[in-house]
C-alpha cells in the first residue's frame, strides 16, 4: 500500500516535472523566437540605414548638377563653348568638392561639347571622359524621358568597371525661361571612397559586391542571400543570421531597368538574439531553482530588456534625425534648403491661419553674382555666399527662417511682422546689410541685392502662390534697376502675363516676315548733307498691330531673343544695301544697332564679314552702334571685337552715351569711330545750362581724341544751331526726318545725285518718286 503511494507520488513528481519542463522548454522558445523577430527588424532596420545613406548622397550629386546646369552662364556656354569656361568651372578641386568623378555636357544635337574624368581626386583631369562610359549616356537624351523624374538612387549604371550613378538634367536659364535641349552629366562611381562616404553616412561598415559579373563568387554567400537575388520583385532589403553571434544586412542597388547591379552588406553583432537566449536561460534556471524568486529576476531581467531597446530606438531615432537634417539642409552654408521650405511653409501658413495673423515671405536674389563666378572661380563664389547667409541671418529675428533657395537665392520667412512698417523696415535692413563690402582673401567685393516680397493670405492662400508672387515682385525689382525691394501687386502678375505672351509671340515672329525696317537719315550739321542711315527694328503683329520698339526690344533682351532678332536685322540690312548697290543707288553707310547678348559672342565679327562677302557687299558701307554696357562686361574682349569689325572697313559708334556708367577718361582706351550723345541730354539743350555743359564736354573731349560725335534726338532748329555753334559734326531726329521704309531711303539715295543737302525739298522729291513707282504697274 506504501508502495504504491510512493510509486503515485513518484508519478505525480515525475508528471509535474515534465508539464513544468515542457511548459518551460514552449515558454522559452516563444521567448527567443520574439528576441530573433526583434532582432531580425533591427538586421532590417540596419539595410534601410544603407539605402536611405545612398540616397541622400546620391541627393547631392543631383543638387550640383541642378545649380550647374539651371545657371545662366552655363546656358550661355552652351550658346558658344569656350575654354575659359570649363577651365575655371571644371577643375580637380571644384570636381572633387562636389564628389563627380566624370563631367559631360551634350549640345541639343547629342553631340558630346565637353567631358572629362577626375584622376587621382584633387590631382589632375583626363580629357575627354573615357569613350566607354560615355557611349553608356549618350543615348539617354533618345531614350523616353521617364528616367529624368527617377529618384537620385535609381538612376545606376552599371558599367565594366562597376556600377556608377549620375544625373543628367537639362541645361537652361536660372528662371527656367529657355531650355536649350542641350545636357549636363553628372557622373559618380561607386568607388571606395563613395562606399567609405555610405559607411559614414549610415554609421555601418559597409561592403560592396557587385553582381552578374565574374568578380562575384555566388559560392560565397548563403543559400537564402542567393535567392533574394535571383529573385525578380525581390525587395531592396534582406537580413540574414550569419551564426549565433552575427547576423548581415543587405541593400540591393538596381540600374534603370530594375536589374540588380550591386549589393551593399554590413556586418552586425546580434546583441539582442544573443541577450534573449541568455535571458532565457537565467529564467528557466530562475524558475528551476527558485520559483518564489521567479517574479522578481523576470522583472529585473525585462527592465533591462527595455532598457536595451529604449537605447537601440534611440540611436535609430537620432540616426534617422541625422538623415533627415542631411536632406533638408543647404551643405555649404548649413541653411535650411528647398527641401525644407516646401516641407515648413505649408505648416506655418497653417498657424498663421489658426492665430489669424498675417505671415511674410521675402525673396532675396544677389545681383549680378555670376560675374564674381565668372571672374573669380566657384571657390570665391562659395566663400561669398557664405558671408551673405550669416549677413541674411543677423539682419532678421530669431523668430524668422531663413531659406538658402539655391545658387544666389535666399527665402525669408518672417511668421511674426505686424504691418507694412515692419516689413519694410526688414527688407530694408536686409538692403542695408547686403551692401556693407564684403571682405574676401585677396580683394574687397560690394554687393546688392534685389528683394521681392509676399504676405499670406492678402498675396496668396498657400504656398505655392505666395513664391509665385514673390518671385513676381523679385522680377519687378531687377527691372527698376535692383538693390531695392517690391511689395506683391496684382498689377504685377497682370503685366508679367502681358511679358510672357509679348515673348512667346515675338519668338513665332522673328524669322518671318512681321519684322521690318525702317531707317533714320543721319545729317552733317554743318554742311546739310545726308550722311548715313540708322536701322531700326519694327515689328507689325496680325492681331496686335504695329508693336513699339520700347514695348518688345526689352523682352527680346531678357529672354535671349535679341540674338536671333539682331541676327536678322543684320541679314535684311546687308540684304538690302546689296539690292541698292545692284540697281546702281548711291550708298551711304548704314548703322546697325548691337545688344550686349549680340556682343558676347566671339564670332559676331566674323560673322557681320561673311554675310557682307555672301552678297558681295563691301563691309565699308555697314557701321555697328554698341552701347557702353555691351563693352564694359568684358572691355578687353570687347575693345579687339570693336578693333576686328574696323578693319574689315566697318564704323563703330558708342550708342546712348552719357546714359550708363559714363566716364569720359575711358573714351581714350575704346577704338571707336564716334560717340553718340543721348537724346536725353539734347532734349533741353537750350533752356537746361546742366545739360549745354554736358554736351559742351563731350564735344571737346571727343575733338582732343580725334572722334567724330552725332546727337540723337534733335527736333527743333533751336536745338540744331545750338549743337552746330558747339561743333557737333552731325545729328538725326525728326527735325530731318522720322524713320522711313527703304523704298523712300532708296529714292532720298537716288536724290543724292542731283541735291547733295538734305532738306524738306529733297524729302519731297523722294516721296513723289515713290508715289511714281507704285502708280506705275497700275499705268
Amino acid at each position: 500500500m506504501v508502495s504504491g503511494s510512493r510509486t503515485k507520488l513518484l508519478i505525480g513528481f515525475l508528471s509535474a516535472c515534465t508539464v513544468l519542463a515542457l511548459t518551460l522548454a514552449v515558454a522559452a522558445k516563444l521567448f527567443v523566437s520574439r528576441f530573433d523577430a526583434i532582432e531580425n527588424a533591427q538586421t532590417l532596420r540596419k539595410a534601410e540605414q544603407l539605402v536611405q545613406a545612398v540616397d541622400a548622397d546620391l541627393s547631392q550629386l543631383a543638387i550640383s548638377a541642378r545649380d550647374y546646369a539651371q545657371w545662366d552662364q552655363m546656358y550661355r556656354y552652351i550658346q558658344h563653348p569656350t575654354q575659359d569656361f570649363v577651365d575655371v568651372n571644371f577643375t580637380p578641386y571644384s570636381l572633387a568638392g562636389m564628389e563627380v568623378d566624370m563631367v559631360g555636357i551634350l549640345n541639343a544635337r547629342g553631340e558630346l561639347v565637353f567631358s572629362a574624368e577626375l584622376l587621382e581626386r584633387q590631382r589632375r583631369l583626363r580629357y575627354p571622359a573615357p569613350p566607354d562610359l560615355l557611349r553608356l549616356f549618350l543615348h539617354l537624351r533618345d531614350e523616353p524621358h521617364d528616367w529624368r523624374d527617377r529618384a537620385p538612387v535609381e538612376r545606376i549604371v552599371d558599367t565594366p568597371r562597376g556600377p556608377v550613378a549620375f544625373s543628367m538634367i537639362e541645361i537652361n536659364r536660372s528662371d527656367k525661361s529657355d531650355p536649350t535641349g542641350a545636357f549636363l552629366l553628372f557622373v559618380r562611381y561607386f568607388d571606395p571612397d563613395e562606399i567609405m562616404r555610405i559607411g559614414q553616412t549610415s554609421q555601418l561598415p559597409a561592403v560592396m559586391t557587385r553582381i552578374g559579373h565574374a568578380a562575384l563568387e555566388r559560392a560565397e554567400l548563403p543559400a537564402d542571400v542567393r535567392r533574394w537575388i535571383a529573385t525578380a520583385d525581390a525587395p531592396p532589403i534582406f537580413a540574414t543570421n550569419v551564426d549565433d553571434e552575427h547576423a548581415m544586412s543587405y541593400a540591393l542597388l538596381r540600374d534603370m531597368h530594375g536589374q540588380p547591379v550591386a549589393m551593399l552588406s554590413a556586418p552586425s553583432k546580434r546583441d539582442i538574439g544573443t541577450l534573449g537566449r541568455r535571458t532565457t536561460f537565467m529564467l528557466i534556471g530562475a524558475i528551476a531553482l527558485v520559483l518564489v524568486a521567479c517574479a522578481g529576476s523576470l522583472t529585473c531581467l525585462v527592465l533591462r530588456l527595455k532598457q536595451s531597446w529604449r537605447l537601440q530606438t534611440e540611436a535609430e531615432q537620432r540616426h534617422r534625425q541625422t538623415l533627415d537634417h542631411v536632406g533638408e539642409h543647404d551643405s555649404l552654408t548649413a541653411l535650411p534648403n528647398r527641401v525644407h521650405l516646401r516641407k515648413r511653409l505649408p505648416e506655418l501658413l497653417q498657424e498663421a491661419a489658426a492665430a489669424g495673423r498675417p505671415l511674410t515671405l521675402l525673396y532675396v536674389d544677389l545681383d549680378h553674382f555670376k560675374h564674381i563666378n565668372e571672374s573669380r572661380c566657384h571657390g570665391i563664389g562659395d566663400q561669398l555666399i557664405k558671408i551673405v547667409a550669416q549677413r541674411v541671418q543677423a539682419a532678421t529675428r530669431p523668430a524668422d527662417i531663413v531659406i538658402r533657395s539655391g545658387g544666389d537665392e535666399f527665402v525669408v520667412v518672417a511668421p511674426t511682422l505686424n504691418g507694412m512698417l515692419e516689413i519694410r523696415a526688414l527688407a530694408s535692413r536686409l538692403l542695408t546689410t547686403l551692401r556693407e563690402p564684403i571682405p574676401l582673401h585677396d580683394a574687397t567685393v560690394s554687393m546688392t541685392a534685389s528683394i521681392g516680397v509676399a504676405v499670406y493670405p492678402h498675396d496668396g492662400a498657400d504656398a505655392e502662390a505666395l513664391l509665385k508672387h514673390a518671385d513676381i515682385a523679385l522680377y519687378r525689382a531687377k527691372e527698376l534697376g535692383r538693390d531695392n525691394f517690391q511689395l506683391f501687386d496684382a498689377k504685377m502678375n497682370t503685366e508679367l502675363s502681358e511679358h510672357v505672351a509679348i515673348e512667346q509671340a515675338l519668338r513665332r515672329a522673328i524669322g518671318s516676315e512681321q519684322i521690318y525696317l525702317e531707317f533714320q537719315p543721319l545729317v552733317d550739321l554743318q554742311s546739310g548733307r545726308l550722311t548715313s542711315f540708322e536701322a531700326l527694328a519694327r515689328w507689325r503683329h496680325p492681331e496686335l498691330g504695329v508693336v513699339s520698339p520700347g514695348r518688345f526690344i526689352p523682352v527680346a533682351e531678357k529672354s535671349g531673343l535679341i540674338v536671333p532678332l539682331g541676327e536678322q536685322i543684320l541679314r535684311r540690312v546687308i540684304e538690302q544695301l546689296a539690292e541698292w548697290q545692284r540697281a546702281a543707288v548711291p550708298l551711304v553707310p548704314v548703322a546697325v544697332n548691337v545688344a550686349p547678348l549680340q556682343f558676347e559672342r566671339a564670332d559676331f565679327p566674323a560673322r557681320c564679314h561673311e554675310l557682307a562677302l555672301q552678297h558681295g557687299l563691301d563691309p565699308k558701307w555697314l557701321s555697328f552702334e554698341v552701347t557702353e554696357s555691351a563693352w564694359l562686361q568684358n572691355s578687353t574682349k570687347s575693345v579687339a571685337m570693336i578693333d576686328t569689325l574696323r578693319q574689315a572697313g566697318s564704323k563703330v559708334y558708342l550708342d546712348d552715351f552719357g546714359t550708363g556708367f559714363s566716364n569720359l577718361s575711358y573714351l581714350k582706351h575704346l577704338p571707336i569711330d564716334a560717340v553718340k550723345i543721348d537724346q536725353a541730354f539734347v532734349r533741353n539743350i537750350t533752356v537746361d545750362p546742366s545739360d549745354a555743359a554736358i554736351v559742351r564736354g563731350v564735344l571737346a573731349m571727343a575733338k582732343q581724341l580725334g572722334i567724330d560725335t552725332i546727337a540723337e534726338g534733335i527736333e527743333t532748329a533751336e536745338q540744331l544751331d545750338c549743337l552746330r555753334e558747339m561743333g557737333c559734326h552731325r545729328g538725326q531726329g525728326y527735325h530731318f526726318s522720322k524713320p522711313v521704309p527703304a523704298n523712300q531711303c532708296r529714292a532720298l539715295l537716288e536724290q543724292m545725285g542731283e541735291m547733295r543737302r538734305f532738306t524738306e525739298t529733297m524729302k519731297a522729291r523722294a516721296l513723289e518718286r515713290v508715289a511714281d513707282q507704285v502708280q506705275a504697274p497700275a499705268a
